[in-house]
């Protein structure tokens, strides 16, 4: 067997995709809202589970509750519910305390936008 080292790079662009991704890299929360049963994605979906394709972007507040969280040699990360949107989304944490439960989205600090969550220490902020 020969082995190779590949390096691939790759300039994808955001497309329909974009108000979410230039709302991330802002630290706010742009869901879709499917036209067909009204159920708000967050991450948006491209096609909703019900198999509609249409749909409007809607601004949530970004406020978030942490159901499952786990440590790693990257950092921290959760399971969390995102206020407004009918699913999960895998989160970085950032400044959490052990029995903090809450989060607000927060604006990446590195390139390639991704979630990461504040605390907030009792959930009303």
């Amino acid at each position: 067997m020969i082995s190779y080292q590949m390096r691939l790079d790759y300039a994808l662009q955001p497309g329909r995709m974009a108000p979410y991704f230039d709302a991330l890299r802002e630290g706010e929360a742009v869901g879709r809202r499917c036209n067909a049963c009204a159920a708000v994605s967050y991450p948006p979906l491209r096609i909703c589970p019900c198999g509609e394709r249409g749909g409007d972007w809607v601004r949530l507040s970004g406020r978030a509750d942490v159901l499952w969280r786990a440590t790693g040699a990257d950092g921290d990360f959760a399971l969390a519910r995102f206020e407004g949107a009918a699913r999960m989304a895998t989160v970085r944490l950032r400044g959490f305390g052990d029995n903090t439960g809450f989060g607000q989205l927060a604006a990446a600090d590195q390139d390639l936008p991704h979630l990461c969550l504040v605390p907030i220490e009792d959930g009303s902020a």
